[in-house]
């Protein structure tokens, strides 16, 4: 049901694209002075949870009046908002979409209001609320949160939907920059549907190259670097000349640690060009970038010759993790963070980690495993932090790194894998293994995904007793406190 406050917030609006001034403002106009009685009438209404009865008869009269408004000031938008969110409340299917066909077309730069109404339909017909978006997008294909909202909601309740949709815009005959414009939108939401569409679009235009590029997009965001990185680099030289389609570019090889071709290619934009070319973000994006992927390339070769010497002593612990059946093996860096390596091994002795679904997915950045704060069992003891080591470890793809701050009590049993490289984590968090196979099912990861468990394969020959915290926040060692009474 919709509250007489969401009304207020839905209806409100000023004529014009002027932020609406204080209720108490003068009004100079006579549509100003009737619009204000509405929103005295409006303030009025009887609480909606409180009294359904009284709140439906006064927002029926209500409404009423907001159609006399209409009348009486036709490129007015404000009756035609009221009219529209009290028909909502009144739960008035028809008149919903009456005022809001009307008000669209009268103000089509409203597109919250085109997304309330959608919103109302997807509680009731989710096809209606297609048909809704689907037309919003034709009258407006300029209204990126339109196609946003509809690629969103497609992806999830009906991809076959989008299928179709894009085989109508790639036919012959049709706008193909459209088509194309329209992948790449859905690339940002829905990477791997898109890398399919795209790949079949690509078949009717190979030489497209507003396809190739939207279709690598949709492999970079479902985390198919090498996929997109192939496709990107089988393109005619001299076409991938965009700040931004080099940036896509160059994220292909970063996230598999080719960090200096990715800083070579970063190398290319003319950023003075740029800072020209009225695209501030993604001007300080790489910004920020360039120099990042710079020192990504120059500490590269010592993390190489740190990873050969792990290899040379070859005693550093092996953990299996099963995560829906499949497996990812990590080597354990127990000589950079030995008492957050104890506690990831001592947890996994315990059972911890076993059956839980991951914390939180985030595409294209990490995997977080556990919750502290969701009661899930994970234990209730917390770590001293080791994220300050002398020589830390690069947080890089496949980089399994303590959750913790800097602050004493913070680290605990959770922890996180990357899916991309993350540098501007280093020195912050505690780096305390590697995935050594198995990044592929990381970055298929999707949200509700199970650790099944944790099995340690290897372990060097001596007790792992980490030191803790207790809940009260005394030191003690592990075996101290689960020991303990109670």
């Amino acid at each position: 049901m919709f509250t007489p406050l969401l009304i207020a917030v839905l209806c409100l609006s000023p004529p014009t694209s002027a932020p609406l001034t204080n209720p108490a403002q003068v009004v100079n106009t006579d549509s100003d002075m009737e619009f204000a009685s509405l929103r005295a009438a409006l303030a009025g209404l009887p609480r909606q949870d409180q009294n359904p009865a009284d709140w439906a008869a006064a927002a029926s009269t209500l409404r009423l009046n907001s159609r006399a408004f209409t009348a009486r000031f036709p490129a007015d938008p404000r009756g035609l908002e009221l009219e529209a969110s009290l028909s909502m409340g009144l739960e008035d299917d028809d008149a919903v979409d009456k005022a809001f066909a009307q008000l669209l077309r009268l103000a089509p730069r409203k597109t919250t209001a085109g997304l309330a109404w959608t919103d109302y339909w997807m509680a009731r017909d989710e096809v209606h609320a297609f048909e809704i978006l689907e037309s919003l997008v034709e009258q407006r294909p300029d209204a990126l949160l339109y196609l946003d909202r509809l690629f969103r909601i497609l992806a999830v309740e009906n991809p076959q939907r989008l299928i179709n949709r894009f085989r109508q815009l790639g036919a012959a005959g049709n706008d193909i920059d459209r088509c194309s414009h329209e992948l790449d939108m859905l690339a940002r939401v829905a990477g791997a549907l898109a890398a399919a569409i795209g790949e079949q679009l690509r078949i009717a235009y190979p030489d497209n190259l507003g396809i190739a590029l939207a279709t690598a997009r949709g492999y970079r965001h479902a985390n198919k670097f090498g996929m997109a990185r192939q496709l990107l680099d089988g393109l005619p030289s001299g076409h991938l000349v965009d700040p931004a389609h080099i940036y896509l570019w160059s994220d292909t090889y970063y996230a598999d640690h080719h960090f200096e071709r990715a800083h070579e290619l970063l190398g290319t934009i003319d950023m003075d060009a740029l800072a020209e070319d009225e695209r501030p973000g993604l001007y300080r994006r790489l910004g920020f970038m360039i120099p990042t992927r710079q020192s990504a390339a120059e500490t590269w070769p010592i993390e190489q010759q740190r990873r050969l010497d792990d290899a040379r002593r070859n005693d550093n612990p092996i953990a299996l993790l099963t995560i829906n059946g499949r497996e990812v093996v990590m080597e354990l860096f127990e000589d950079d963070a030995p008492n957050t390596v104890a506690a990831f091994i001592a947890a996994a002795d315990l059972g911890v980690y076993d059956g839980y679904a991951a914390g939180q997915v985030h595409p294209g950045f990490r995997v977080i495993f556990g919750d502290r704060h969701d009661n899930d069992g994970f234990s209730s003891w917390s770590l001293p932090t080791e994220s300050y080591q002398q020589a830390p470890r690069p947080i890089l793809a496949g980089s399994l790194v303590g959750y913790a701050d800097s602050s004493p009590g913070s680290a605990d049993t959770r922890f996180f894998i990357l899916q991309f490289p993350a540098p501007h984590l280093n020195d912050r968090k505690t780096t305390f293994g590697r995935v050594i196979t198995g990044l592929d099912v990381l970055r298929e990861m999707t949200q509700g995904d199970v650790l099944d468990s944790v099995k340690i394969l290897r372990r060097r020959d001596h007790e792992y007793d980490p030191n803790i915290f207790d809940p009260e926040m005394t030191p003690m060692k592990l075996s101290e406190y689960l020991s303990s009474p109670g």
